[in-house]
């Protein structure tokens, strides 16, 4: 069988995975600087922890503050008396703002995501001073807790780890396609 000789220079392989081993470690590196913007869902922050009637009520939020648009909220309730965790219980969300917010009333936070944690969004509408309300019924009882929160524009550290991103692969795009391009590369013997 006749083969043809190429055109193109042979495929350096040890170019490309230095090309790839670089940008695995840029984008290590950038990762690295951003950490708190970078959250999976068990990384909220907990912002309020309170004995209410006959619960302890931990708030926590992701992005880890509130900000506009929505802001997920997640509730751990435990007896007060044992200190279990309850997963049996109905929690309602309210929050009043700033003049000129749209306040929200009994959106409810179901334990359907994560049993432990009843969850919901909350949808802030204008940055300023909030109070959040929560209403707990199970069958321990009933109470409420109230959190002040300050709600701030969102969205700068997706925003940052987007472009880092983007930076990435454009590098490790281009160290791929420099290495491709004949006289490039280890030279050949002969």
């Amino acid at each position: 069988m006749r083969t043809w000789p190429s055109k193109f220079p042979k495929h350096n392989s040890d170019l490309s995975i230095t090309a790839l081993s670089s940008a695995l470690a840029i984008f290590l590196v950038l990762v690295g600087l951003f950490p708190s913007t970078i959250q999976a869902n068990g990384r909220a922050k907990l912002i309020s922890s309170q004995e209410s009637g006959p619960y302890i009520i931990d708030i926590s939020l992701l992005p880890g503050q509130a900000v506009v648009g929505n802001t997920h909220i997640s509730v751990l309730l435990r007896a007060l008396d044992t200190g279990e965790i309850l997963t049996t219980a109905t929690v309602d969300v309210s929050a009043t703002g700033p003049e000129g917010s749209t306040p929200f009333e009994n959106i409810s936070a179901p334990n359907s995501y994560t049993p432990s944690f009843f969850e919901t969004d909350l949808p802030f509408d204008i940055v300023g001073s909030w109070r959040i309300l929560l209403a707990v019924s199970s069958d321990l009882g009933q109470t409420t807790a109230i959190v002040p929160v300050e709600v701030k524009e969102g969205g700068d550290g997706l925003k940052i780890v987007l472009i880092a991103a983007v930076v990435v692969v454009t590098l490790a795009v281009g160290i791929f396609v420099w290495g491709k391009f004949p006289g490039k590369g280890k030279p050949e013997a002969g």
